[in-house]
């Protein structure tokens, strides 16, 4: 079987799945550069099908703890639109602009069907992408109520941007590493990094 193309936002990231027998590739953190380095990756490999992985937040009202395993169905671009004192608000449709893609595909439904049958309980559901990590309780209510998103991060919606231009299906897999109820409390990579282990120790002996 060929490797899994798996792409990380960071060496953390990577460092925890440095042992695995995977084609990892670092992306980097936020949209820009993870759009563009995951682009040029795609141009060069054409694989069918990239998994994007590491750590995520989770938002308030979705029962979610630290080490909890998520995966997207939907990306959105949540910072996209126009921003208000009080809210943001979506741009016209006369402007005929995208701020999601959708992740709901047979690949997608493997993993969940895997992770389940391995006792890693996934939470699956949409994710938001953002410019800047949510320290900021309102807006952390704001974006969960506009957008119905259970997880937030930096880099989806970005190379599910590129998959979507070159054709390649993409899977989201993540680990909570932190509150977003609770922005005073830092990241539990250390937990978040053993789940996400987990993880790819059942994707990697199991995936065919």
């Amino acid at each position: 079987m060929c490797k899994l193309t798996v792409f990380v936002p960071s060496e953390l990231e990577a460092e925890v799945l440095k042992d695995f027998d995977l084609d990892l590739q670092i992306i980097g953190i936020g949209p820009i550069e993870s759009a563009l380095s995951s682009y040029q990756i795609l141009l060069n490999k054409k694989p069918k099908l990239v998994f994007l992985t590491g750590w995520a937040g989770a938002y308030p009202e979705t029962e979610l703890n630290i080490g909890d395993v998520v995966v997207a169905t939907q990306e959105i671009f949540a910072d996209f639109g126009r921003k208000y004192k009080t809210h943001y608000a979506s741009f016209p449709e006369s402007l005929k602009v995208c701020n999601s893609c959708s992740l709901n595909h047979a690949f997608t439904e493997k993993a969940i069907q895997l992770l389940e049958t391995y006792d890693l309980s996934p939470v699956v559901g949409n994710f938001s992408t953002v410019c800047s990590a949510t320290y900021d309780l309102n807006r952390a209510y704001f974006i969960k109520e506009k957008f119905d998103v259970i997880a937030e991060n930096m880099e989806g919606f970005g190379v599910a941007k590129a998959c979507e231009k070159l054709k390649v299906y993409m899977v989201e897999i993540r680990v909570i590493s932190n509150l977003l109820f609770q922005p005073e409390k830092d990241w539990n990579k250390t937990k978040a990094s053993e789940v996400l282990k987990k993880v790819w120790e059942c994707l990697v002996k199991n995936w065919k």
